[in-house]
């Protein structure tokens, strides 16, 4: 079937255009969250305090926005139009998966590795508490694309972000740590700005200001 920009929206639901970020990015309800499900229920956790559960993502054009990307995934032209939309639409250069939601299976990782391959001239930004499903993927003899920078991202406030695991596999991390770079944005409007850091593979790390 033959791609245009309105079916292409059609079939992957439309990208999200977060408030914070310089670029598109794509999201799913953070309830569907493997991981995030547990540790909405430990005291302390990050996602107990999720931001994705609060605020405008509560609204029900934007819950429903969500539902139909998650539902999307399943499409077998879902990677092809993820990649027409983000040539065609993204002139950043710049790109941010999940903002609401994360990683579901090794499958749907699979299908942002080859998202961000057939979108060479954009760097993905992808951060995940699926430390598991990435592990398997790369375990797997697979190979992550140079344009995406995963960070595995903290369990825990104010806990340690998982280095061990990340340089184990040559990723990136967000969480506290004394050699962290710090998100500038809470100093300037809740934005990203010129701010490219989580992007970058260069920035092992970065700490985020609770929100």
């Amino acid at each position: 079937m033959q791609l245009t920009k309105a079916l292409a929206w059609k079939i992957v639901g439309g990208l999200s255009s977060p408030s914070k970020m310089p670029c598109y990015g794509y999201s799913i309800p953070a309830r569907y969250c493997v991981t995030g499900q547990k540790l909405r229920e430990v005291v302390g956790s990050i996602c107990s305090k999720c931001y994705a559960l609060k605020g405008r993502y509560i609204f029900k054009n934007v819950q429903s926005a969500l539902e139909k990307r998650f539902v999307s995934l399943n499409h077998p032209q879902w990677t092809e139009a993820m990649v027409f939309l983000i040539n065609k639409l993204e002139k950043s250069g710049f790109f941010r998966w999940h903002d609401s939601g994360d990683i579901q299976s090794l499958e749907h990782l699979a299908k942002i590795c080859e998202v961000a391959r057939l979108t060479p001239n954009v760097k993905h930004w992808l951060p995940t508490r699926e430390f598991s499903i990435v592990a398997k993927y790369i375990n797997a003899g697979n190979v992550m694309p140079e344009n995406l920078c995963i960070r595995l991202s903290a369990l825990m406030f104010d806990g340690p972000s998982p280095d061990a695991i990340a340089k184990r596999f040559g990723l990136q991390v967000s969480g506290a740590s004394k050699d962290a770079f710090t998100c500038p944005a809470s100093k300037q409007g809740n934005k990203c700005g010129d701010c490219r850091s989580c992007w970058s593979k260069e920035v092992f790390s970065v700490s985020y200001k609770k929100h």
